[in-house]
């Protein structure tokens, strides 16, 4: 894509991204709900990746003041995301009502506790990211950032994929924020029309669903160890732990198939 071109696209998209930051942040603050929640932290990734994007472009000290606000409304919603995951599994697996009732009291406590952390961002902070300085420059600049980016990522994934299934929590954690990076990156190169026949994209999503998966099970396996023991209980960790290696499956076939990618 000539550079111009890609410019012109991501400040469509960063001014896209910036309101839909605002209205998930005011829906998130009022309502509190998984949905809103969910919402709210998918715009902060995907801002994030806007801002990285155009680091050369963006004032450093906006960014920086961005990047503190972010990380707190990350961290206060984690949790609450955490649990709203579990409850869906509860629900979505037909868990006694109780239990179910008992995993939500669990998801509004951790509600009342960080909702005053998800604050309203500096005064005009959103407002100052909108406006991108025209530089002649800008577009090859941009440009460049872009590749340097893709390589990054490209460059983590290939090293870390041979490995994968012996990296800590941690890493692998990694491993799957890289390539939703990676797709981010990709979706603003390859016209809509063209996403699915796209060889990265048609390989990074079903990968980063499947570790996504995974994190989300064992997040299950968490709220479950918290939740009164019962022999109902039992049963659904023998379901889970089921359901995990099914996962686990998925997972090595989706890395397979992103090494033809990678190579």
């Amino acid at each position: 894509m000539k550079p111009e071109r890609l410019a012109h696209r991501w400040k469509r998209r960063h001014r896209r991204l910036l309101d839909e930051l605002a209205l998930q942040l005011r829906r998130a603050r009022k309502q509190g709900d998984a949905e809103s929640v969910h919402a709210l932290r998918v715009a902060l990734r995907r801002l994030r990746l806007s801002l990285r994007l155009g680091k050369e472009l963006l004032d450093g000290e906006r960014r920086e003041r961005w990047r503190a606000w972010a990380r707190q409304i990350s961290r206060a919603t984690s949790p609450v995301r955490d649990l709203d995951i579990a409850v869906e599994w509860l629900i979505t697996n037909r868990a006694n009502p109780a239990l179910i009732q008992e995993g939500q009291r669990l998801r509004e406590q951790a509600w009342r506790r960080h909702r005053r952390q998800v604050t309203l961002p500096p005064r005009g902070l959103l407002a100052r990211l909108r406006q991108v300085p025209e530089q002649k420059a800008g577009p090859r600049s941009l440009s460049r950032r872009f590749r340097r980016l893709e390589a990054r990522y490209r460059d983590h994934l290939r090293a870390q994929l041979p490995r994968f299934f012996r990296l800590t929590e941690e890493e692998r954690h990694e491993f799957r924020r890289t390539a939703r990076w990676w797709r981010y990156l990709r979706e603003l190169a390859v016209p809509r029309k063209k996403m699915k026949r796209d060889p990265v994209c048609r390989r990074l999503l079903p990968v980063q669903e499947a570790l996504g998966e995974l994190q989300n099970l064992a997040l299950v396996q968490t709220a479950l160890d918290r939740l009164s023991p019962s022999p109902e209980r039992d049963e659904l960790g023998g379901l889970l732990a089921r359901q995990q290696q099914a996962q686990l499956s998925l997972a090595r076939r989706t890395l397979r198939a992103l090494r033809k990618v990678l190579s």
